[in-house]
């Protein structure tokens, strides 16, 4: 039941989790992460936002409340606080935070992880074939 298990392998997942959209918290985060799209969509990363009342997976579409709980145990994400979880293509908690983290931390991080590497590196000998 939990939807992020079908990403994996394909995809990075961002997990926001806060009492509403109105948390002060996750304002700002989203605010910081708006400037990132272009590097967001570079390392195939989607957003799950987790509020108390409503759940959105990406392109903002509703999931169902089971589907928002099984991420929370999965995750271990709590109800009601202001959380940022990033899950590798792996399944695995990459970072869990209970503070706003920055487009370059997060970036950072991922373009530290061996499967991101060789994406660019694959990305690079991509881009010299169509050189020739």
């Amino acid at each position: 039941m939990n939807p992020i298990e079908s990403h994996k392998w394909e995809k990075r997942v961002l997990i926001f989790s806060a009492s509403s959209p109105t948390n002060v918290g996750y304002k700002r985060q989203e605010q910081m992460l708006s400037k990132g799209k272009k590097g967001m969509k570079e390392r195939d990363l989607i957003i799950y936002k987790l509020y108390d009342e409503h759940w959105l997976g990406p392109k903002n579409k509703l999931i169902l409340k089971a589907e928002a709980d099984a991420i929370r145990k999965a995750y271990d994400i709590p109800e009601g606080t202001f959380t940022v979880t990033l899950i590798g293509k792996d399944g695995t908690i990459k970072l869990q935070k209970d503070d706003i983290v920055s487009p370059r931390e997060i970036f950072g991080l991922i373009d530290s992880m061996p499967m991101r590497k060789k994406e660019i590196n694959s990305n690079r000998s991509t881009d010299k074939k169509g050189e020739l």
